[in-house]
């Protein structure tokens, strides 16, 4: 037995050399202060609104800047106005400066919502740019958490003009000021790009027949107070 081992052993090793192990690379972003950079990352519009959004940087996390309570507000009154008629001023956006390569991709961030929503994860095919010059989106997918479950909105852009319809669902509870890990898994399979979101124990997904093999990914904070501790980027070939 030992002799047929060791007529084996290069036989193995040639075998391993032919089919390399599979690459995986993981890189996490934590956001607080001085422990990430903006340089990593491109400041994105949405072609629905006219304002360009910012980030404030807090002691454990990013939220979005939105305006301030109105004098005399409640807190549900100024949950309702963000939500609202101001949720264009409380828009801010960005992915990923280099586009995400590979055959299985997960994104993961740890967020929560201040009342009722709506932290999301995007994925972008491209950018275009306004007419400013600064960039844009174009066709992206949102994975949205909010009170009442996940929602992942297809966006298209035709003939100058921003369209969007809901391309999956769950509907589940989820609280406001409690952060939730939103992980989203895009594998490229002979049936197409599928999307697997998973969250507090819950999974669902769909298919997103047009996303590119090369796309964008990152974070959208909108409709309420958001905050984003951390996003993990994952790939394998």
């Amino acid at each position: 037995m030992p002799y047929l081992s060791l007529l084996l052993l290069p036989l193995l090793l040639l075998a391993l050399a032919t089919f390399p192990l599979q690459a995986r690379e993981e890189r996490r972003w934590c956001f607080q202060p001085g422990q990430w950079s903006s340089q990593d990352w491109v400041m994105v519009r949405s072609p629905r609104f006219p304002f360009p959004g910012h980030w404030v940087q807090e002691e454990e996390f990013l939220r979005n800047q939105v305006p301030p309570p109105q004098e005399g507000e409640s807190p549900q009154e100024y949950g309702e106005r963000l939500e609202g008629p101001d949720s264009p001023r409380t828009y801010v956006s960005m992915v990923l400066a280099d586009p995400v390569k590979g055959r299985k991709v997960t994104l993961s961030s740890t967020l929560s919502f201040q009342y009722r929503m709506a932290p999301l994860l995007v994925l972008a095919n491209g950018l275009g740019s306004d007419s400013e010059g600064n960039p844009e989106y174009r066709e992206h997918w949102e994975i949205v958490l909010y009170d009442q479950g996940i929602n992942v909105w297809h966006h298209e852009f035709r003939e100058g003009k921003p369209y969007w319809r809901l391309a999956a669902f769950l509907q589940t509870p989820f609280s406001p000021q409690t952060p939730y890990l939103l992980t989203a898994q895009v594998e490229f399979t002979p049936k197409g790009p599928e999307l697997t979101v998973r969250c507090d124990g819950k999974v669902f997904g769909c298919l997103l027949p047009t996303l590119q093999p090369n796309f964008q990914a990152g974070i959208t904070a909108c409709e309420g107070i958001n905050q984003f501790r951390d996003f993990t980027l994952t790939t394998e070939d």
